[in-house]
């Protein structure tokens, strides 16, 4: 069996509700994907090296300072 004959056999399993979820994520899906702009690639790029660098905190270590 193929990937789209799977695919058609269990939509046609469904129920509406579920079927409607499947719809919206497949609409998603095929959407074109979103694009970093040059200054959020240079925001990631420098997260990046802190990272390296080890300049950051653990989650563990935010909920202290939190007091949570």
């Amino acid at each position: 069996m193929t990937t789209r004959e799977e695919l058609h056999r269990l939509i046609d399993t469904l129920d509406e509700p579920k079927a409607c979820e499947v719809l919206e994520y497949i609409h998603w899906l095929m959407e074109e994907s979103d694009t970093l702009t040059e200054e959020e690639l240079a925001q990631v790029l420098e997260a990046e090296e802190r990272i390296e660098r080890g300049e950051y905190i653990t989650l563990d270590q935010l909920e202290r300072e939190l007091g949570k």
